[in-house]
């Protein structure tokens, strides 16, 4: 962003060499405990920060800002002590063009040394570097280094580029801070310094003269705290004095502890995702990095702030899960992919090419391989048909991706041919191209929990297994291979493998983790957990202590009444009126059985033989509400044998309970012991009268399930036709929707054509009337109602010495050389 105050040259501004020696060598002097800034006593350090963090284990802070943004960096350095311990980077829009002197003016504000960020400077607490106009500025090794120029100025952007920078090079040390700025720069870079366990802050946008960076910032969800100016420096000075340096590493969270599983078992319940298989040392270094960002010491207390706090179990979780990612996140890799989809877009020629990517985060990645993919069926000019599913467990980051919008500073990641190409700009933002985004469906979906996509040709899963146990990981890697077709592609990330199921997969290129499905490897077993997103078995809160008493609500008449019940009671089924089943009482494997396939508990399914069609029909009875109750008789194959069953099926009190409930009894009619013999190995044949009878029953069975399915499919075609109904209903809606937005824009564009008509008379007549007056040689100056000068004629100038910057200013001012006193009375009596 131009300003034009980097270019005004202050009074003082420019200061001494001699005296930034001075200020050098207090810096660099032994401070004592009165000299250090106040913290609370019970929780803080008194000795001065800088003695708390030897030269290699100081924070490093990046601030970002651009329009309105020095009184922002003067407000925060005026409140940091030259001890602070910190090393300060400010990154800005400069112009390349100026010279500038942002360093001189900031180095009034502060009493830290305060100098332009030079190539080959190594950061140093106590000090503040300034970007130098026109060149990407990035860290290395804890050195500044020069990274290129800026040939443009906007875009790409520098305060991304070295808050990325920041973080590859200080991980958990790594500080960044947005203020004042217009457009979205900083926003992808506060992401990535977030993924790496840093502490990232945004200035209020309500006190903030441009409110664009830090909204857009915030808008991300990779801001941790959201303050005013007055209050930054105050939360640097407190994070630097709790961030311990990794060399002696802190047991903040005890390994083991019974707290850290009632953590896990706390989010697991508030947000339904369970963390109980991710990687503990993830797990510790997050609620680490958590502790230190609400000042707590102690995880225990911890713990009670999260059962008070529902806001802060689900920041944990997001914490936890990581979200980040990026487009054409490690660019070797894509390239590496891209060598290989050519051979798979031609094995899957005049067909659908099914790709999967679990743990896509906020999309990025998935929306990389489409368009590899798209660009790959273009070369090939082969007629495939894409459709990529895109999961995640976290819900926020699958709404995020849906949308499709992100920042700009996303130029700097796609290439400008693709930018162009599969983006529309929109605003200080990108929206990916609907070519791409029909061509994805985003699903939120728990990899270790939920079934698997099949049937996939592509499948990538970067930097998603790092973070699961080892266990987990032996559970995953045999799915991936179970959902790809032979010959499929899998992508992992670079510090993932395949390690112990090397006869599973065949590497294409082992530096990028790119493999191949093997076609003739041993088939393992994939071992998937069936279970309610609403529950975790795996997941218990600390049990009562023993002698606590009965829990709140127990009676002993539940107790009497379910000892009844289990005694006296007949086999028994909870039912919605679809036949899902909610509870089952009894023994009931008589007269039901699971169904093969997949897990179903629809008792229609799973209802034994001679019994579906009685069991349809007097749920339909009483369902449709002719009747309460209903009866029917069945003969049920079981065992070898038919058992005369009665079923009676009944509507509970709806005043009882929140959705319609069915409750189905079954009832043997025969009670006489009969020998079950599983397999017999040579069946008698059954009398002529028998062999009848049994003929009889079984066509009976089929003639009520026939009536019983005829019924259900007359039942969902005449669903079927009005739902058809309210399909045409909306269409039409939209269709006149349509229409009405058509007429509207074709009355805009008369209406704006009619507007630009108007301007083009008005502005000949303006032409033509400003000739008319030069032409005529007549000295005329125009004025407001203020009596200040609105516009003049040339002849105008042989009277009074009128110049351009004269228009605004009072006649009085000017009207001195005409003589004629009476001049300013006259034209205000005009």
């Amino acid at each position: 962003m131009r300003s034009s105050w980097w270019g005004i040259a202050s009074r003082g501004a420019i200061r001494s060499t001699r005296r930034r020696e001075r200020r050098n060598s207090l810096a660099n002097a032994p401070r004592s405990e009165a000299d250090s800034c106040r913290t609370d006593a019970a929780s803080e350090p008194t000795a001065p920060i800088a003695e708390i963090f030897p030269a290699a284990g100081f924070p490093t802070v990046g601030i970002g800002g651009s329009a309105g943004s020095l009184a922002a960096f003067q407000e925060i350095l005026r409140h940091l002590p030259a001890d602070s311990g910190l090393a300060v980077v400010i990154v800005s829009h400069q112009d390349p063009s100026v010279p500038s002197l942002l360093a001189e003016i900031l180095a009034k504000a502060t009493s830290m040394t305060v100098s332009q960020g030079s190539d080959g400077t190594p950061l140093a607490p106590g000090n503040v570097y300034v970007a130098p106009p026109g060149q990407y500025l990035g860290v290395h090794d804890g050195v500044l280094r020069h990274e290129g120029r800026i040939e443009r100025l906007h875009t790409p952007l520098p305060i991304d580029s070295f808050f990325r920078s920041l973080a590859q090079d200080q991980k958990q040390r790594a500080v960044g801070v947005v203020v004042s700025g217009s457009g979205a720069d900083g926003a992808l870079g506060l992401a990535a310094i977030r993924d790496m366990a840093g502490l990232t802050l945004a200035q209020d946008p309500q006190s903030a003269e441009f409110p664009g960076m830090p909204a857009s910032a915030i808008a991300t969800g990779a801001v941790d705290l959201v303050l005013p100016l007055a209050q930054i420096a105050e939360r640097l000075l407190a994070h630097t004095r709790r961030v311990a340096d990794p060399r002696t590493p802190r047991a903040v969270v005890p390994r083991g502890a019974d707290s850290l599983e009632r953590i896990i078992a706390l989010v697991a319940q508030h947000t339904q995702q369970d963390f109980s298989e991710y990687k503990r040392g993830t797990i510790e270094r997050r609620i680490e990095r958590r502790l230190q960002l609400h000042q707590l010491g102690d995880l225990a207390v911890y713990t009670r702030f999260l059962e008070e706090n529902p806001a802060e179990l689900a920041a944990l979780a997001r914490d936890w899960l990581i979200g980040v990612s990026g487009f054409f996140r490690d660019a070797e890799a894509f390239a590496a992919l891209e060598q290989a989809l050519p051979e798979l877009v031609a094995s899957r020629s005049d067909g659908v090419l099914r790709a999967w990517v679990p743990g896509c985060a906020t999309g990025q990645e998935a929306y990389s391989i489409a368009i590899l993919l798209l660009e790959a069926i273009e070369r090939a000019q082969a007629r495939v048909q894409l459709q990529i599913f895109a999961t995640d467990s976290d819900p926020y980051a699958i709404e995020t991706a849906r949308a499709a919008r992100y920042p700009e500073g996303i130029a700097a990641e796609v290439e400008p041919k693709r930018l162009a190409r599969f983006f529309t700009r929109d605003d200080r933002s990108f929206v990916v191209d609907r070519q791409v985004r029909e061509a994805i469906v985003f699903a939120v979906q728990n990899l270790l929990r939920d079934p698997p996509f099949t049937k996939l040709d592509l499948l990538s899963c970067r930097n998603v297994l790092i973070y699961f146990t080892t266990e987990a990981q032996k559970r995953v890697l045999p799915m991936f291979h179970y959902s790809l077709n032979p010959g499929g592609l899998l992508l992992l990330g670079s510090s993932e493998s395949v390690t112990g199921f090397d006869e599973l997969f065949t590497p294409v290129d082992r530096r990028w983790k790119l493999f191949r499905c093997a076609e003739s490897a041993a088939i393992r077993p994939v071992a998937i957990e069936w279970a309610s997103r609403t529950s975790f078995p795996s997941l218990t809160l600390p049990k009562p202590a023993p002698g606590a008493g009965p829990p709140r609500g127990f009676a002993p008449a539940d107790l009497l009444r379910r000892h009844l019940a289990d005694l006296y009671g007949p086999p028994s089924v909870l039912v919605d009126p679809r036949g899902q089943v909610s509870q089952i009482h009894g023994r009931t494997g008589e007269f039901l059985e699971p169904a093969a396939g997949q897990a179903n508990l629809n008792v229609l399914d799973m209802a034994r033989r001679g019994l579906r069609g009685p069991l349809t029909a007097a749920i339909r009875a009483v369902s449709n509400g002719d009747q309460r109750v209903a009866e029917r008789t069945a003969r049920v194959r079981s065992n070898g044998g038919f058992v005369p069953v009665r079923v009676r099926v009944t509507r509970l009190a709806a005043a009882l309970l929140r959705d319609p409930t069915l409750l189905i009894t079954f009832e043997r009619l025969d009670e006489g012991a009969r020998e079950s013999v599983e397999r017999p190995p040579e069946p008698e044949p059954l009398p002529p009268s028998d062999r009848i009878a049994e003929i009889e029953e079984t066509l009976r069975s089929t003639r009520e399930d026939l009536q019983s399915t005829i019924e259900a499919l007359q039942a969902a075609n005449e669903e079927l036709a009005s739902a058809n109904e309210e399909v045409q209903s909306t269409n039409e809606e939209l269709r006149t929707s349509k229409e009405e937005t058509q007429s509207l824009n074709e009355e805009l564009q008369t209406t704006n054509a009619d507007l630009h008509a108007k301007v083009e008379n008005l502005a000949q007549s303006t032409d033509d009337l400003t000739n008319l007056l030069t032409a005529t040689g007549i000295a005329i100056v125009f004025l407001d109602e203020q009596l200040r000068v609105r516009r003049f004629t040339p002849a105008a100038r042989r009277l009074i010495p009128l110049v351009a910057s004269d228009v605004g200013r009072p006649l009085a001012n000017l009207a001195a050389p005409l003589g004629y006193p009476d001049l300013l009375e006259a034209a205000r009596h005009v």
